[in-house]
């Protein structure tokens, strides 16, 4: 039996470009939460970066084309350095999760994720905790280039 070693080289992801006009609630049409018992929050203590957290309050404007999920956008931070951070179905406008942040607004701008509310009705298949947070975390990965793993940021491509 012969076998050939082969080489794959590690593949990236393609860098997201990133507006640089903040993304606002009234960029796309949006629904709130629907009214439900299912409708979750739990902690959560994530720390973020200056610059994860910077991404955080730019967001995420679909281009258009269809292809993206995701629109992001965020409200804050207040005086205290509270923010919401919210996640909506670019297509149909759908509420699935919201992130409570705060940030040192006396530091460096760093930040901590300090819980998060989601969609766990019917709509979302009856998502819970384990995957709220999983589907949060690859989005602002894969959306947003913000790892919430291991506190890095993806490489970005800004117009």
């Amino acid at each position: 039996m012969n076998v050939q070693r082969i080489s794959v080289p590690a593949s990236q992801a393609k860098p997201r470009v990133i507006s640089l006009t903040r993304v606002t609630s009234s960029d796309m049409r949006t629904d709130p939460f629907p009214d439900s018992p299912y409708i979750r929050t739990v902690s959560w203590n994530v720390f973020l970066t200056p610059e994860q957290i910077h991404s955080l309050v730019m967001g995420f404007r679909p281009d258009g084309t269809g292809d993206d999920k995701w629109f992001i956008y965020s409200q804050g931070p207040d005086q205290s350095g509270k923010m919401k951070v919210h996640f909506h179905r670019s297509w149909t406008g759908m509420k699935i999760a919201e992130l409570f942040v705060v940030v040192d607004l006396k530091g460096e701008g760093a930040g901590t994720i300090v819980g998060m509310k989601w969609n766990g009705t019917d709509q979302t298949n009856g998502m819970d905790e384990e995957e709220a947070k999983y589907m949060v975390s690859t989005t602002c990965s894969w959306v947003l280039g913000v790892d919430l793993e291991s506190g890095a940021l993806h490489a970005m491509k800004f117009e």
